[in-house]
């Protein structure tokens, strides 16, 4: 990292001494370099945070109650205490490399969990996918019918290659406990690796936190 920096340094003198059309170009570049570093270790960076008022569109909404249908790039997604495979897997539990590999959801449809729920899983079957896709979660606090802070209090990040369709996140408790009442969950897709912001959102699910 820092002979290439040391290098670029010297062509950045180079073309500053020599032509002044060359500065605003190569500093853009430059400083385009340091900005994709900043993502390199989380998907998300800054990527959860709402750019309305801490809102995803209504319209955005998966249907928890009819969750069988096919919903945007899913066959079907559902809120589920516990998932199930058939066969031992690779990778995290029901990820194969076979075309057949599917995970079942274990008490579909439920948006309620008590308090001492340490964690619940969101099942999906996708779509045929045309190329690796990259899938998230994040989940957030809600009051009085908002979301309450930019900042995710958990979030799970899985991949998925053409040939599986099937998976799941781990909505796992977070470290200071569940509150009780309503939370919001932002569904994200984009390319394995790719940067995951807002605008990758493609649904949002609910889910409340019984006392």
């Amino acid at each position: 990292m820092h002979t290439a920096h040391r290098s670029f340094m010297k062509v950045f003198r180079k073309y500053v001494e020599s032509s002044c059309f060359f500065l605003p170009v190569t500093a853009l570049v430059f400083f385009g370099l340091i900005s994709s570093v900043s993502w390199a270790d989380d998907p998300f960076g800054n990527s959860t945070r709402a750019t309305d008022n801490h809102h995803a569109p209504k319209d955005m909404a998966f249907d928890q109650v009819n969750w069988k249908r096919p919903q945007g790039v899913f066959s079907w997604i559902t809120m589920a205490r516990g998932y199930d495979t058939p066969w031992d897997s690779l990778g995290r539990p029901g990820w194969m490399t076979t075309g057949d590999a599917y995970v079942e959801p274990v008490d579909p449809g439920v948006t309620e969990f008590p308090l001492d729920t340490q964690m619940f899983y969101i099942v999906f079957e996708a779509q045929p996918l045309d190329a690796p896709g990259q899938f998230a979660a994040a989940w957030f606090d809600i009051n009085d019918g908002q979301v309450a802070s930019n900042a995710p209090i958990g979030k799970d990040v899985i991949e998925l290659e053409m040939n599986q369709r099937s998976g799941y996140f781990q909505v796992s408790q977070p470290a200071d406990g569940w509150k009780p009442g309503k939370y919001q969950v932002r569904i994200f897709y984009g390319s394995p690796g790719q940067e995951l912001h807002a605008a990758n959102v493609i649904g949002t699910m609910e889910f409340t936190i019984k006392d």
